[in-house]
């Protein structure tokens, strides 16, 4: 499949690989900080330190931490800072009390009412024909498009849609608004800002005119397994899938003609599998002065994701409607779209929050996030911090070593001269008798002249061959050696399967002796055992 993306480079697949999920926004936003030398802590959730500060759902450590300069320190859970209030959170969590913020400041949002568990199906029927069809339902407190049911035409399928939404998936206070066709969108603002926007496009795929709906959704799936964040938001085939291919007359069976797009949900979310293309250059300066009052007229929301729907009924307003305000928004999809650019969110934010780092010579290194995370997640503390890097720019360079070099000692000499020298980097074994070896550092001349180093081994290593390549990708700081890992690795396993095996053992001997005191002969001789214990017990008082 054809690549379409352009994303950050300092940001590559290999940098971001240990945060996945929940975890990617609020690791893209500390190393951004951390790269520009700002003290970075992460902390677990019994840290005191976020006592004023709203979060929820912290589980695992990975979420919360802070960044500091010599003047000043912020808080941070995911992609949130402590520079948007509880307020402006509890705002953003309320859509009805969102619409009537944006209502004031005469932002248009779709119209509608939002209705408690106590409200009966019928009273809310009654209301949606005073606004007309068609019509959504929506949770009030949903998220990542659950129990969003959107293009309603008529009371009958609104009754449909109240009885899945508020008994089957149990969200029984929902919002009935009008539906708006259009083009969906995700922007992000900072300040005054728009700083990335993507269009999201409902789960699709495109016909070759030979492969089948399921292999094309199979390949699709395949692209998205590559994406830092579109690995877990496959396209999953459920009834809402089989229900849309029916209305197009089609079923997973179907070879679709080459070019043709077969839209398999209407929803929009790119949780459901939904694809997202950067679409910040292409919005006209109206809806991002729209976007931005819409931030603007939340008390305390000075950055955060807003989703819009431009209009189609009103091509010549290009009218933009806010559908929601997410003060702790997903950041993924901008920095990781399926097409065109990914843009500098972390960065902005940095600059929002430290605009005195806009200038500093930042480092590429990254560090290794399961690492810094292990002492939270072992609970053996309950804030770390992440050594500072050397600030500067990182040169780097790939020595491919040929000939008798897959030797541990070798490495771990190798490791050892690169840290006296302030390098970081990594070794890998080949499968070719041959090693990788990748340092990096801010003194061009420690890293060219490490292929002097290389031959210098006390122990005379058979070295056929040294290539020298140029590296532009990140490196992780500190130094690894891949060998060594896997050696660390296999002894853990090795010991895992000896502690089983122990356990499996004192498993069936506490079986065994439980089938003894069971036993008959065990009941018959307690008697004679009980004579022998106090024949003991006297011997002993005796002696």
């Amino acid at each position: 499949m054809e690549k379409k993306a352009e994303w950050l480079p300092d940001l590559s697949n290999e940098v971001v690989e240990a945060a996945r999920g929940h975890e990617l926004c609020p690791y893209v936003i500390a190393l951004e900080g951390w790269r520009r030398g700002l003290t970075l802590k992460w902390y677990s959730k019994e840290s005191e330190k976020f006592s004023d500060i709203k979060v929820w759902y912290v589980n695992k450590p990975g979420r919360l931490f802070s960044l500091s300069s010599q003047d000043k320190t912020h808080y941070f859970f995911r992609s949130r800072g402590d520079l948007v209030t509880n307020e402006a959170v509890e705002i953003g969590a309320d859509k009805e009390a969102t619409k009537n913020w944006l209502t004031k400041a005469n932002v248009a949002v779709p119209k509608g009412k939002q209705f408690s568990a106590e409200a009966t199906n019928e009273e809310i029927i009654n209301f949606a024909a005073t606004i007309g069809y068609p019509l959504v339902v929506k949770p009030t407190d949903g998220s990542f498009g659950r129990g969003v049911v959107t293009n309603i035409e008529n009371a009958e399928a609104l009754e449909h849609a109240l009885v899945y939404v508020r008994s089957e998936l149990n969200f029984p206070d929902v919002i009935i608004e009008e539906h708006i066709s259009g083009d969906d969108y995700r922007l992000y603002v900072v300040d005054d800002q728009v700083v990335g926007a993507i269009r999201r496009i409902p789960a699709n795929v495109v016909g070759d005119g030979t492969q089948t709906i399921q292999q094309l959704i199979d390949r699709k799936n395949e692209e998205r397994m590559k994406n830092p964040r579109l690995f877990s938001c496959l396209i999953e085939i459920d009834q809402e899938v089989r229900e849309m291919l029916e209305k197009s007359e089609k079923s997973l069976n179907s070879v679709p003609a080459d070019g043709e797009t077969v839209y398999l949900r209407e929803k929009s979310n790119i949780s459901l599998g939904g694809d997202s293309a950067d679409a910040l250059d292409e919005l006209t300066p109206e809806i991002k002065n729209t976007v931005v009052n819409a931030v603007k007229a939340v008390p305390g929301l000075t950055h955060g994701g807003i989703d819009i729907i431009i209009d189609e009924s009103q091509p010549e307003n290009n009218q933009a409607v806010i559908l929601e305000l997410n003060p702790t928004a997903q950041l993924g999809s901008l920095l990781y779209p399926m097409e065109g650019k990914g843009r500098d969110i972390p960065g902005a934010i940095i600059d929002y929050y430290f605009p005195e780092t806009k200038s500093v010579d930042k480092t590429n290194l990254y560090f290794d996030f399961k690492s810094v995370l292990q002492p939270l997640a072992s609970k053996t503390a309950i804030e770390v911090e992440v050594t500072k890097p050397t600030l500067g720019r990182v040169y780097a360079k790939k020595y491919v070593i040929y000939g008798e070099v897959q030797i541990v000692a070798y490495h771990q000499w190798l490791r050892k001269r690169a840290l006296e020298l302030n390098l970081s980097g990594v070794i890998n074994n080949m499968t070719d008798n041959s090693i990788d070896v990748i340092v990096a550092g801010v003194n061009q001349e420690d890293v060219e002249r490490f292929m002097e180093i290389i031959r210098q081994d006390p122990r005379n290593v058979e070295i056929r061959e040294v290539v020298e390549e140029t590296w532009d990708k990140s490196v992780r700081i500190g130094f690894e050696i891949q060998a060594e890992l896997k050696e660390l690795i296999a002894e853990i396993n090795k010991s895992r399967k000896e502690l089983e095996k122990i356990e499996r053992q004192r498993q069936r001997a506490e079986q065994k002796y439980m089938k003894l005191q069971n036993s008959k002969v065990w009941r018959l001789t307690l008697p004679i055992r009980k004579v022998f214990d106090w024949v003991k017990y006297i011997k002993r008082k005796i002696s």
